[in-house]
């Protein structure tokens, strides 16, 4: 009776409900339990006589540790803090996508006669020719297509559309036929686009339908040439028929671009200019199908090979230009569009739409297809580089080449400058005869010459620069304008004559380059883009060694009336050559506390570069603070010109006094690209500023730029991170239930392993960074690589390597990623767990007081799973992809953990097949791409079976597995150390491998998840025939 009366004044306290909690083989007590004494509850084993807490016995809630709860909820805060910096933190300035919307008369003719005679795929697929309404020639009454102009090819990227052609075609119909005189070509002809339809295919997560796509197009453009020759046109002139087909690809259709001359359908010759819009030449953006892996080590070693053969067809004319939007890209990073390391520059180069000359905006995946800047410059280049005369209807590959510099670089880099006329004075001057009979005023080193309208005078016509010959202080000549041409000259004296009367000279206006506006109505670059009423202006910037060829430069004084406002300028100088190498500034310096530069022009237009040799790792971002002030009446207001060596990404910063903070992102060395390690890599700032300015430049660390740029390097990482930290605890799982026949639970098994092993995970995740980017680590890792897809190595003798391993990071002050990663991924796992614990509860209230059946008959796999595996085995062979068939596992193992929930109290029983259930989601990620290409194609009614991905070993022991698993079987090992040290062993790989090779290769970890299940097999096997 004191007891009873006990227990329940204690019960009416609020203490916890009476249970009774049953587990196979092992006895329990029933009795009552203080809330403040569940920790220390126990259960009686018969089979271990010390009193000992089973963790799996604890109730919801009481059994994390402290220190994981809060490692756990700190996993959470970052994980929510670099959601909401990735959908609130709004790019501004150099960075904010400024494309203006666009118009067209769009149509478009099917071509019905290219179909299953000459492609089987053409049930699928279909070829389209776009013609702008009202200029270009229509088809015939009789649906006859009329060709009379160049064949292009455009190429969709993955799951776009054949009608995204029209933006660029519209634009070159309309600057053909009404703007011809815009085109300096006189040979240039109107271009007729032809278009795949290819109903929105997945390319970029199925290998299969990238061959697919490619052997298409191959056989497509025999067809195009076909056409041209029963062309009236081409029949009644004496144009030389095309044999070759232009290609502008969007995205992935890049890459299929690539994959067409390696295949055997390829006609030789028959492609020769390559422009690709966002595609990822570098790597993979994913890497869920092998496959995918597979192709882009065959194109790649496929065009390395033809392009170190001087005399192949490649070297002699393929040209590949990549043109990428740059920080706008939020589908792929803009590192992945690099081509450095398949082509020399001879053959083509990557630029970024900031670059481009009146573009200077940053443009998203899909908008780089119909942005009216980008496709205003993409319509004149694609114009100016055919020619009607040739039968590949282009212009040889060193002019296409030219042009493409001309069009999308800035004019600055020295790639771009190499070739220019100043820099070969030898060849490039012509003989001027002239006395300067209207005079000469001559103008001192670090004296500034400023025209405006209401400036002009009567004075002398001419202005002289005399170039001071004095190699220990070199001296750049500067001129910026607002005019729409400045005659500039650098002349040297004729040898022969050696009088000033007869002179030759080098016409400046090459090299004067175009440039965004910059006064104090200037909010964004693309304000004075082209289609603007804001006029640009004109910038010429000529150094000391080249300088070094001439003895003085003239300027002609402009006629009034080219002075159109009293706004439009002139400002010339010679200043002292200023280069400032800052080597002393690097991220961590940056860390702790920032650095100021201060920079003062004096009396002259002062343009200085700085140079940052350590700030290189594109996984930071900076913050520029500017304050200043500009002298009086300044013709224009200080602007930044941001950019590196290679890939070509400039950006300019514009009106920085009142536009005070700028943010400094850039795309240089990046995880998992290849960079040629002997080249410096820094980070250039060259300033513009006006006469008598004064500027202050505080430069720190933009952590909250930094951070919205992980996300999209690192997206892969969200699969892979969970799989490693889920792999190693449920091996820890099985190495406990080996030694005391106790299935911890999950998150209990979590709990104690970041308690006891939390600081060496830790350092562990902060370690590998830099021990991967080790040189010797690197073999190891490639030696020890199951796959061998991705070699560090494969372009050693040029000094071009890759680090494909973990985050592949190069530089070891963002070793803090991992760590943050991991905490990340536990975060995640701690929110899946506590889900768990809240559907256990609604379980157990479910069935408390209800009677559950259980049957006494213990069965391994009855025959109506085993009609279910085969059915199943049977429709991967025949049909569906095993991947399909690995979602329906998923879906049956998430029914099993049910039915244990309300079916059972066996506690073991019940944490293994959750702890499976959370492995297989997480690979379950790794799978979906596979299956939404299958449903795509079920969609649109393509009847033939899915071509890839059939092989049931790929899926059989995981399905054998969830069927036992769904009949409440358990693997045991027995007494054989062996086997469960294997299972340990097996789980121990697929963390290790998840973690160091799984980002570049997640399609690998389903093959490893298969082997573990096939073991756990046969460990349910074992426990059965034991039992029997």
């Amino acid at each position: 009776m004191g007891l009873s009366r006990t227990l329940g004044g204690i019960y009416r306290r609020g203490t916890f409900e009476l249970k009774k909690w049953k587990y196979d083989d092992v006895a329990t007590t029933t009795k009552q339990i203080d809330s403040a004494q569940l920790l220390g509850a126990v259960n009686t084993n018969h089979e271990n006589k010390t009193n000992k807490v089973h963790d799996s016995d604890l109730p919801v809630g009481q059994r994390y540790s402290k220190n994981f709860k809060l490692s756990s909820y700190f996993g959470i805060l970052c994980i929510l803090l670099l959601s909401c910096i990735c959908y609130f933190r709004i790019l501004d300035g150099a960075d904010s996508s400024q494309c203006r919307p666009i118009y067209m008369y769009p149509s478009y003719a099917r071509i019905d006669g290219f179909d299953t005679r000459f492609n089987t795929l053409a049930k699928k697929y279909h070829l389209y020719l776009y013609r702008e309404q009202g200029l270009d020639t229509e088809p015939l009454a009789d649906q006859e297509i009329q060709l009379d102009g160049i064949p292009v090819l455009f190429i969709p990227g993955n799951a776009g559309s054949f009608k995204q052609s029209r933006s660029i075609a519209s634009e070159c119909a309309n600057i053909f036929f009404k703007s011809r005189d815009d085109i300096e070509h006189a040979n240039t002809r109107n271009l007729d686009f032809f278009t795949a339809d290819f109903n929105e295919d997945f390319t970029a997560f199925h290998g299969r339908t990238m061959l697919d796509q490619a052997e298409y197009l191959n056989d497509a453009i025999r067809y195009i040439l076909a056409l041209y020759q029963e062309s009236a046109s081409y029949k009644n002139s004496d144009m030389p028929l095309p044999q070759s087909v232009l290609i502008v690809a969007h995205s992935m259709g890049g890459i299929v671009a690539r994959l067409m001359p390696t295949l055997e359908n390829h006609i030789a010759g028959s492609v020769n200019s390559i422009l690709s819009l966002s595609t990822p030449h570098a790597a993979s953006p994913v890497t869920f199908d092998g496959d995918i892996l597979k192709i882009y080590k065959k194109i790649n070693d496929y065009w390395r090979t033809q392009l170190d053969d001087e005399s192949s067809f490649f070297s002699q004319n393929m040209s590949l230009v990549s043109v990428t939007g740059g920080i706008s890209d939020d589908v792929l990073p803009a590192d992945y569009a690099a081509v450095h390391d398949l082509l020399p520059q001879t053959n083509g180069f990557t630029t970024f739409t900031t670059t481009v000359p009146q573009v200077w905006t940053p443009i998203d995946h899909l908008a780089i297809v119909w942005c009216k800047q980008l496709r205003t410059i993409i319509a004149k280049l694609l114009l100016e580089m055919v020619d009607l005369r040739t039968h590949s209807k282009t212009r040889p590959l060193n002019e296409r080449i030219q042009l493409s510099k001309n069009f999308l670089l800035s004019g600055f880099e020295s790639y771009f400058i190499e070739d220019s006329p100043i820099r070969n004075p030898k060849t490039m001057a012509m003989n001027i005869d002239t006395t300067f009979s209207s005079g000469t005023t001559e103008l001192q080193a670090n004296q500034t010459l400023t025209l405006k309208k209401n400036t002009l005078t009567e004075e002398h016509k001419f202005y002289k620069v005399v170039l001071p010959k004095n190699k220990n202080h070199p001296y750049s000549f500067s001129l910026i304008t607002s005019l729409d041409s400045v005659k500039v000259l650098f002349c040297f004296t004729n040898p022969r004559t050696s009088t000033l009367s007869s002179i030759r000279c080098v016409d400046g206006n090459n090299n004067m380059r175009i440039v965004p506006n910059s006064s104090e109505e200037t909010k964004y670059p693309a304000d004075s883009s082209i289609g603007e009423s804001m006029r640009h202006f004109k910038l010429l910037t000529v150094g000391g060694q080249d300088l070094e060829s001439y003895d003085f430069i003239i300027i002609e004084k402009p006629d009034e009336g080219a002075f159109q406002t009293d706004d439009d300028f002139v400002e010339a100088s010679l200043a002292a050559n200023e280069e400032v190498i800052v080597d002393k500034v690097s991220p961590l310096h940056l860390f702790f506390k920032g650095r100021t530069i201060r920079l003062y022009s004096d009396n002259t237009l002062l343009t200085k570069d700085l140079q940052f040799t350590n700030l290189w790792d594109s996984l930071f971002s900076y913050r520029l603070r500017i304050k200043g002030q500009t002298g009086k009446n300044s013709a224009f207001q200080p602007f930044i010109r941001q950019w590196i060596n290679e890939p070509f990404e400039t950006k300019w910063h514009l009106n920085i006094l009142h536009n005070n903070k700028v943010d400094i992102n850039f795309h240089n060395v990046a995880p998992f690209i290849p960079v040629n390690i002997s080249a410096p890599k820094p980070l250039h700032l060259s300033t513009t500023l006006p006469h008598d300015t004064k500027i202050e430049i505080t430069l720190n660390i933009n952590w909250s730029l930094t951070m919205k740029m992980l996300f999209i390097r690192y997206r892969l990482a969200i699969a892979s991170f969970p799989t490693s930290i889920l792999a190693l605890i449920i091996a820890c799982q099985f190495y406990t239930y080996y030694k005391s026949s106790k299935f911890v639970s999950f998150p209990s098994m979590l709990s104690h392993t970041l308690e006891k092993y939390g600081i060496s995970l830790l350092f562990i995740y902060m370690s590998l960074s830099p021990l991967v980017n080790l040189e010797c680590i690197q073999r190891l890792l490639y030696f020890f690589d199951p796959i061998k897809l991705n070699k560090p190595f494969l372009l050693e003798n040029k000094r071009m390597l890759t680090n494909f391993y973990f985050l592949g990071i190069r530089s070891w002050l963002m070793s803090w990623i991992g760590p943050l990663f991991a905490t990340m991924a536990v975060g995640a796992l701690y929110a899946i767990c506590k889900i768990i614990d809240l559907l256990t509860i609604l379980a157990r209230n479910f069935v408390s007081g209800r009677s559950v059946k259980r049957s006494t008959t213990r069965v391994f796999i009855d025959r109506y799973r085993i009609l279910s595996c085969c059915l199943l085995a049977a429709g991967v062979v025949f049909y569906i992809p095993y991947q399909l068939a690995y979602v329906i596992c998923v879906v049956i193992q998430l029914g099993t953990c049910l039915r244990v929930m309300l079916g059972t109290e066996d506690k073991n029983l019940l944490n293994y097949n959750v702890s499976l259930l959370l492995l297989m989601l997480f690979t379950m990620a790794i799978e979906i791409p596979t299956i939404i290409v299958f449903l795509h194609n079920v969609s649109i009614g393509w009847e033939a079976t899915f071509n890839s991905h059939h092989n049931s070993m790929s899926i059989l022991p995981i399905v054998m597995l969830v069927s036992s698993n769904s009949n409440f079987n358990m693997p045991h090992f027995g007494k054989s150390s062996i086997d469960w040290h294997a299972i340990s062993a097996l789980l121990g790989y697929m963390s290790i491998f998840s973690l160091i090779y799984g980002i570049r290769n997640l399609y690998w970890i389903h093959y490893i998840l298969n082997i573990v299940f096939c073991w756990l097999f046969y460990g349910s096997i074992m426990n059965y025939v034991n039992a029997i």
